[in-house]
């Protein structure tokens, strides 16, 4: 990628937490799904 072509520093960060955040979620969902199951 070029600096022409280069997302704004605040597209990147956003990007950045989406995509974080996203992670954390999912990792608590498979967290939460594996707790259901080894309590049953």
């Amino acid at each position: 990628m070029t600096d022409a072509t280069a997302l704004p520093l605040w597209k990147r960060l956003a990007w950045f937490a989406a995509i974080w955040a996203s992670s954390i979620v999912g990792l608590g969902c498979v967290a939460t799904l594996l707790r259901f199951w080894l309590k049953s």
